[in-house]
């Protein structure tokens, strides 16, 4: 008994001396391991599709693409959220925005950052500055049925959303038909598929959709404009943030991110993505010569598009109206 308890103290002074001296450093460098790293903040992203695209969804590939960045820059976070033409102006004009948008023309957008990247397109220009770029871009595309019925009637089916201008690219091709149908974009797949007409200007959307019914077709890219880009632009107010926006979109342009867009079967500005399918492969290569702003106003895209319809039929000042905002 006499030696126990000496022994008993002996053990209790030991803990002591090695929780102060020993187990602390432990315990820190614990502590240094399992620690979140530094939280930096949350990036908000708007997507706005303006128009089809190509397979899948260009949310969910920015996503990816977010999900990516994040493990490379610890503490960050990147919102994608979904916006409709309308949800937008509405946001805007309460004065609500994001650190960055994703559209395509018809978007008015204020407040916008001039970006320093090495990657643009002529339409997120204004003057020398660049004020949004394109991440993809989709095409127009001349479809031929060799099956069709009616292959003695000069009629064209025409796809067109809300604000893109496929009867600009027809009138810049050169292409004349005495009768121009024009539908919502499912509406005109359906009317083309029904085999009555020869001939469809679509995107590659319809080309996807033809590919996966396989529908017999013949395809030519048009190559003399083109306004389906999807920009991004910078709107962010939080110099921290803006940092971060900043260089989410260089990896957003760069060549292992542009090269994956064959996963949404859209097309890179910058770079070859690689295509199985001829068809795709084809409208890939194209670079059109003309397009337009990015920043036009809804008004005066949809006075285009009356202006284009006129414009295949002869009326010069209508042409002349669409040459004014051609760049």
């Amino acid at each position: 008994m006499k030696f126990f308890r000496p022994f008993l103290c002996f053990l209790i002074v030991l803990s002591i001396f090695f929780t102060i001296f020993i187990g602390k450093n432990k315990i820190i460098e614990q502590n240094k391991i399992t620690l979140p790293a530094e939280y930096k903040g949350i990036i908000s992203l708007w997507q706005i599709d303006g128009f089809e695209g190509g397979s899948g969804s260009r949310k969910q590939f920015l996503l990816k693409v977010a999900r990516d960045f994040e493990k490379q820059n610890q503490g960050v976070l990147v919102m994608v959220i979904t916006h409709t033409f309308l949800s937008a102006k509405e946001s805007i004009e309460k004065g609500v925005l994001p650190d960055l948008i994703s559209f395509s023309n018809g978007v008015e957008i204020t407040q916008m950052e001039s970006l320093s990247v090495s990657r643009t397109v002529a339409g997120g220009k204004v003057g020398e500055k660049v004020y949004a770029t394109a991440w993809c871009r989709g095409g127009y595309v001349l479809i031929k049925n060799p099956n069709a019925k009616n292959k003695e009637t000069s009629t064209i089916i025409v796809s067109q959303k809300e604000y893109t201008q496929p009867l600009v690219a027809m009138m810049l091709e050169g292409i004349e038909f005495d009768n121009v149908e024009s539908f919502s974009p499912l509406d005109a797949y359906v009317n083309f598929t029904l085999g009555k007409e020869e001939y469809f200007l679509g995107t590659q959307r319809d080309v996807v959709r033809l590919i996966n019914r396989d529908f017999e077709f013949e395809s030519t890219p048009l190559t003399e404009y083109n306004d389906l880009y999807q920009y991004i632009a910078l709107t962010c107010q939080d110099k921290t943030k803006k940092s971060i926006a900043k260089q989410f979109i260089d990896y957003l342009l760069c060549d292992k991110v542009q090269k994956r867009l064959n996963q949404i079967s859209m097309f890179s500005p910058y770079v070859e993505v690689e295509y199985d399918n001829e068809n795709l492969s084809s409208m890939q290569k194209i670079n059109c010569k003309k397009t337009i702003s990015a920043f036009n106003h809804a008004n005066t895209l949809l006075q285009m598009q009356q202006d284009a319809l006129n414009g295949l039929k002869g009326n010069q000042n209508a042409i002349n109206n669409i040459k004014k905002l051609l760049i």
